[in-house]
Formats: structure tokens, C-alpha cells, sequence
């Protein structure tokens, strides 16, 4: 679409605005640019001059953002560009989208005019914005947004920036027109997910609301401008508000303002549980009170939509037969390490509450595995099975999109695909299948677009590979990720199917009994048998284990007895030593996915110690390391993509997996070092964006490319 020539803030310094991304959202705040304070005056008309603020009011803007729930501000992560401060503007806030002379998207931005809540507090702002459309008169409108003890300028600029934050989150989502469209570029009402919940679309492409929502005031209704309503109209007005699906009286003004009106109601009555009632009076008598409830009848669709647009992982595992939270949001809430023991209970008591509520057993299970209960937590994901083989998971960005089924077995986090992560904020609606040897299968499978292997290799999933494999034969849609090929991504597999690849190094592996590993120890001699092409130092790690659990180098055949009392397992995997350390001595490892062959960098941690994992090589500590990080990131294109372009491309043809991961390294005299390949590996989004600015931009194109892949499996045409 062309952006050029509509009414949006036009830069030749997008230098200026990309700046904010770099900083956490509650500290993207300063004083107005002039080309924000142009776009003001040509949209409003007015001529809003930039302000400095005090610090008080700046820490007010500040705290505003930070205390919002971790789901809104890790929406505003990549687009948002900041909050900037104005007199004069005309009213509260603005918000529009930043684009170059070629129409090129850099963000959206907030501009507060600091006038409005400068001396009032929560309830005196929401009052005076709640009386606007009025003329004064005795009659007056009282509005309670906090209680007697939080009643202060900063929790009126909190919710005043959620409404504008609502208008950022809605942009280019789909929920309803942007309102950068003209009438004409609209689509029909069903193509908007919230749009269709209380509007319409006229045969001129205007928007209008339905009729059981339309009332005699509303089109009257100004704010910030000349009052066009009466005092007489005050209470006609509130009860005919009480019989429509707008939360407020603000709400009824547009399609545009009622999401974001409705977004931030939804974020401050229920997810950071304040008040809102609005009470009418005159003179002081009490004539009405509005005060309205998320969970009315009248509400219950919008209500929903804000649920899986804007989650909340509390109120969600307390809800009876709620929706499956899922494993993302509860991971990032560990990986923040938030506290996760309210969770934990909340689903424990939901469960025992409700037997038959599969969700809560299922998000249980997830949460146990977090803090370290796996086996209770599998007992718990077998019940949730038992009840339950289907799971839904809403498209993220609550848009009408694709559909993706995914075969999931039983098993750790590390056991399948992790889906949830590949697909945040898409518009994939994602359901989860598991499935069983010992379960019976569906005989029909829900209906989907493309179909999706999650499985991971091990000895448990060979079976049930095998039988996927007959069961998709001739499927009539698309399958990533065929079983067939999963099952070759055994260690001693992997390494035999890219056995001889040119410029590139995998150690062979073998498989070997404890008993046959203990005789090793009395007889180092024998290794050659089982390895032709080792020698000590040793790689030894149980059969099925990951994350480096129990993984260990072994000096000599002498330190084989003293493991082996360590660890229990009967089976283990055993491979030579390589020593890949590069420049300063230390380590370095990459994380890269081949989507459709082409490769993607994830990450790439640096160590002293050759047995990295990232979140134990130090990254959060060295600023050295993350720069060097970054570079990596920023050049891998050019480099190491190029460095082992056809080792990586001999790896898609043999592996013959259009989603891949390769944990891997570079040998000192240049080879790709493989240390696994598979198809579970995580990829993710999850880490602090202060500290790691670079990584948001490279996980967005693995995230692109993979939706990229599922939309040109959907459009393949079938054999």
C-alpha cells in the first residue's frame, strides 16, 4: 500500500526515531521532534510547541510504563517509538505511524500533551475528559480510575498511554481499518476480528456501528472540541450506553477508539485489577452509576478476543476450562524469573477443582517442568492426554490467518518442535495433536492447512515415527517435516547420513552398552574397534540425554569407572574430542535453523570452556562478548553463511528437513564442526532487549522466513 501523501509523520532523520528502540520501552520518552510537532499542527491544526519536562513528571512516564504487565510491554518492544512530549496540541495524546519520503514503516509514535495531566490527578483527568461532550451544567460526571491512596498524575498518564498504546497495537493487525485507509481501501467487516464484534461497513465504505449499538447521542459525541450534547442528554446517554458492547462512553466514538479504549479497560481493570466507574450527579445528588464488568454477557465477545490478544497467565490458570496458556508465555515468565509459584498453585487447585479440565493439566504439567519437577510433570501431561488429545492455540496477533496442526508426542520441553516460539505474534492458529502407541488415533484429524511433524528423534519416538510415517503417506496436505526423515537425527544417525561431506566435521559416534563402556576402562586398546578414527580425550554422554545433561570429556580410559558410577544410564553415545577453540583461546558456538535450506543465525555463544551452553558462557556479563555476538549476527550473511554455504546446503539435501536446527562450530583450520542436528531445538525471542539489542532484528527474520515457508507449503500444489 502507499503511505505517501496521507496524513502521517514524514521523516528525513529516521535516525532520530530508531534511536528508542535501542532503550527499554518506559524510558522511550523526550521532547517532541519537529516533525512530529509539523504532523501535530497539519492534523489538528494547531501549533503544539515541544516541552521539557521536570524529572518528577518524566519519572511519572516512566514508572507509568514500567509497572504495565509484562504481555503489553513486550508488545511494544519492536514498533514503538517512543512517548514525546507537547503543549498545545489540541488534545491528550496523538498517535500515528513514522514513515520516510519512499513511505518506508520505521514505527509508531505517541505524542502527550503534557497540559492535559500536568496538574490533575487519575480521577480529575478521567472526570474532565468524561464531561467533554457536555455542556456545563448542574449536572456533572464523576469518574473513580484509582482509589484515594493511588489518585496522582501518574496513574492518569498511565491510563491516557494505554489508550494510546491500544492504538499502536492495533495498527496493521487487522483488528480494524487503520486509520491511515480511506473508505475505499477498506475490506469487508469480516476480515477485521474486532471490527465485526460491534461495527459494520456501509456501501460507501464507511464504518457504522450496529444497530444494537447505535443511540440517539452518540453521533453527537465530541471530545476536545465545541460540546455538541446537552445536559438533558447525560442520562439518556448512560443508559443507552448500558445496552450496547462499548465499555465506555469514549469507546462509541469509532471503531479505532473502541479497541483501543477497549484495550485499555481490558489492561487496567483486569489485568492490573483498578477501578473504573463512572457516577452521575446533580449538584450532589447521585442519579446513576455506571459501572461495568468485563464478564457482563454484553461484553463476552470482545472480552474474549482481548484475552488471546493480551493474555494473562494469572487469571488464565484461575479460570475454570480456560484456554491452554501454553508453553511461551510460561516459559518467558521463567525466563524473566518471575515468580512462578502462584501459577503453579493456581492450576494445581483448577485441577483438582475441575478433573476434567485437560488445559490445566496440560499448562501444569508445562509449569512443573519450568521449576524442575519433570517427572511429576510428565504423570501430569499423560493424565492431561488421557482427557484430551487436541489443544488450540489462537493466532497470537488475533488475525484470521492460517491454520497449522502439529503432531506432538509425550515428553519434556526438549521432546517436540517448540511451535509456540516460531510463531509469536502470527496469524497461524496453531493446534497441538498428541499422539500415542498406546492411545487410539482419531480417525479423522482437524481440519488444517499444513501439517507439521513436532516429534523429535529418540528411541521412544522410533515407533511411533515408523507409524506416522505409514499414516501420512499420500496425506492431501502439505507435511513439514516428514517422519521418515525425523528418525535418521539420532546421533550415530545424523553422523552416518552426512558421512563424507566435503568441508565438513562430525565425529563419529557410536552406540555403546555400559557394560561394553565399563570393559573400555580395562582395555583401552579395544577403542578402535568400536571407533576407528578416535582417540582419548573422549565425548561421552547417555543415550536420549540433552542440554548437556551428564555430558562429559574423558581425559583417559581412567576416568571411565569413576563416570560410570556418576551416571546410571545403560546406553550411552561415545565420539572423539575435537578441540575447536579459535582466537583468544576460547569457544565458540553457533545455533543456526535452516528454514527451506537457507541458513539463520539464532545465536552464538563464547566461552572458555568447550561444553557451551549459552545461558551458562557468560553473555549477560561481557559487553565484549555480546559485541562480538552482534557483529556475528550482523554479518552472517556474508560470512559464515558463505564460509559453509555448500556443507549447509549438502546437510538440506541429505537431512531433507525444510526446518532444521544445527548446534555446530568452526574447526581451526576452517570445517563446519556438527555437534547436533535436529529438529527441537529452541529458538526464541526471550531475551532482555536492553542488553541484547541485536538479537529482536535477527529472530524476526527466522520467525518471516518460517511463516514465509508454512504460506508456500499451503500454496504448493499436491501430487
Amino acid at each position: 500500500m502507499q503511505l505517501l501523501g496521507r496524513l502521517l509523520i514524514i521523516t528525513v532523520h529516521p535516525e532520530v526515531w530508531s534511536a528508542a528502540l535501542t532503550k527499554p520501552p518506559e524510558l522511550r520518552h523526550a521532547p517532541a521532534p519537529q516533525e512530529l510537532l509539523a504532523h501535530l499542527e497539519q492534523v489538528n491544526g494547531y501549533a503544539a510547541r515541544a516541552t521539557t519536562v521536570s524529572a518528577d513528571f518524566s519519572a511519572d512516564v516512566t514508572e507509568a510504563l514500567r509497572e504495565l504487565p509484562d504481555a503489553v510491554r513486550a508488545r511494544l518492544k519492536e514498533n514503538f517509538l517512543g512517548v514525546y512530549f507537547v503543549s498545545g496540541a489540541g488534545s491528550s495524546a496523538i498517535t500515528d505511524i513514522v514513515v520516510g519520503p519512499d513511505g518506508e514503516f520505521h514505527g509508531i509514535a505517541i505524542a502527550l500533551d503534557v497540559d492535559a495531566v500536568s496538574g490533575r490527578s487519575a480521577n480529575e483527568w478521567a472526570s474532565w475528559r468524561e464531561n467533554m461532550p457536555f455542556a456545563p451544567t448542574a449536572y456533572q460526571l464523576k469518574v473513580r480510575i484509582a482509589d484515594t491512596e493511588h489518585d496522582n498524575r501518574k496513574n492518569a498518564i498511565q491510563l491516557l498511554l494505554l489508550h494510546e498504546i491500544g492504538h499502536v497495537l492495533a495498527a496493521g493487525r487487522s483488528l480494524v481499518p487503520d486509520w491511515w485507509l480511506t473508505p475505499g481501501e477498506t475490506h469487508s467487516a469480516g476480515d477485521y476480528s474486532f471490527l465485526q464484534l460491534s461495527w459494520r461497513l456501509a456501501a460507501d465504505g464507511k464504518v457504522e456501528p450496529l444497530p444494537r449499538n447505535d443511540f440517539p447521542q452518540q453521533r453527537q459525541l465530541t471530545y476536545y472540541h465545541q460540546p455538541l450534547l446537552s445536559a438533558d442528554d447525560i442520562l439518556a446517554a448512560y443508559r443507552s450506553l448500558l445496552t450496547t458492547d462499548f465499555f465506555t462512553m469514549y469507546a462509541a466514538q469509532s471503531a479505532d477508539e473502541d479497541f483501543a479504549e477497549s484495550f485499555a479497560m481490558y489492561v487496567h481493570t483486569e489485568l492490573l485489577q483498578k477501578p473504573y466507574f463512572v457516577r452521575i450527579y446533580h449538584g450532589e445528588r447521585l442519579l446513576l452509576q455506571y459501572a461495568t464488568q468485563w464478564d457482563e454477557p454484553r461484553f463476552a465477545e470482545k472480552f474474549k478476543l482481548l484475552r488471546q490478544f493480551m493474555p494473562d497467565e494469572l487469571a488464565a490458570a484461575r479460570q475454570p476450562f480456560a484456554p491452554l496458556i501454553g508453553v511461551s508465555p510460561l516459559m518467558r515468565r521463567a525466563f524473566r524469573q518471575q515468580d512462578m509459584a502462584p501459577i503453579a498453585r493456581a492450576l494445581v487447585e483448577r485441577a483438582h477443582a475441575h478433573p476434567l479440565d485437560a488445559n490445566a493439566y496440560l499448562d501444569c504439567s508445562t509449569v512443573l517442568q519450568l521449576t524442575g519437577d519433570r517427572d511429576v510433570a510428565l504423570e501430569v501431561q499423560a493424565e492431561a492426554i488421557k482427557l484430551q488429545a487436541s489443544y488450540i492455540l489462537p493466532a497470537p496477533n488475533g488475525a484470521p490467518g492460517l491454520r497449522l496442526l502439529v503432531i506432538m508426542g509425550l515428553g519434556d520441553l526438549m521432546s517436540n518442535t517448540p511451535i509456540e516460539f516460531l510463531l509469536e505474534d502470527s496469524d497461524v492458529t496453531t493446534e497441538l495433536l498428541y499422539l500415542t502407541q498406546q492411545t487410539p488415533w482419531p480417525e479423522a484429524l482437524p481440519e488444517h492447512d499444513v501439517l507439521m511433524v513436532a516429534l523429535a528423534e529418540s528411541d521412544i519416538n522410533q515407533p511411533l515415527l515408523q507409524r506416522l510415517s505409514e499414516f501420512l503417506t499420500d496425506w492431501p496436505a502439505p507435511v513439514l517435516n516428514r517422519p521418515e526423515r525425523i528418525a535418521v537425527l539420532s546421533r550415530d544417525g545424523a553422523c552416518a547420513a552426512l558421512a563424507g561431506t566435503p568441508r565438513l566435521e562430525m565425529p563419529q559416534t557410536a552406540r555403546i552398552t555400559r557394560a561394553d563402556l565399563a570393559a573400555l576402562s580395562n582395555a583401552p586398546a579395544t577403542l578402535r574397534q568400536i571407533l576407528p578414527d578416535a582417540s582419548f580425550p573422549l565425548i561421552v554422554r547417555p543415550i536420549g540425554s540433552h542440554a548437556g545433561h551428564d555430558l562429559e570429556k574423558l581425559e583417559s580410559a581412567a576416568d571411565l569407572p569413576a563416570y560410570l558410577e556418576r551416571v546410571g544410564a545403560q546406553g550411552f553415545y561415545l565420539a572423539r574430542f575435537v578441540d575447536y577453540r579459535g582466537p583468544g583461546g576460547m569457544f565458540r558456538k553457533f545455533r543456526v535453523v535452516l528454514i527451506d535450506g537457507q541458513p539463520f543465525v539464532c545465536h552464538y555463544a563464547i566461552s572458555e570452556h568447550w561444553m557451551i551452553h549459552y545461558l551458562n558462557a557468560g553473555m549477560d556479563q561481557s559487553a565484549e562478548k555480546r559485541a562480538e555476538e552482534e557483529q556475528c549476527m550482523a554479518q552472517f550473511d556474508q560470512t559464515f553463511a558463505v564460509r559453509h554455504r555448500r556443507a549447509l546446503d549438502e546437510i538440506n539435501r541429505r537431512i531433507g528437513l525444510p526446518y532444521l536446527g544445527i548446534d555446530c562450530a568452526e574447526t581451526p583450520d576452517g570445517k563446519l564442526l556438527i555437534f547436533e542436528i535436529d529438529n527441537a531445538m529452541i529458538v526464541h525471542a526471550m531475551d532482555d532487549e536492553q542488553m541484547y539489542p541485536y538479537k529482536r532484528p535477527a529472530m524476526h527474520k527466522v520467525f518471516t522466513a518460517f511463516r514465509q515457508l508454512l504460506e508456500q507449503l499451503r500454496q504448493r500444489p499436491q501430487s
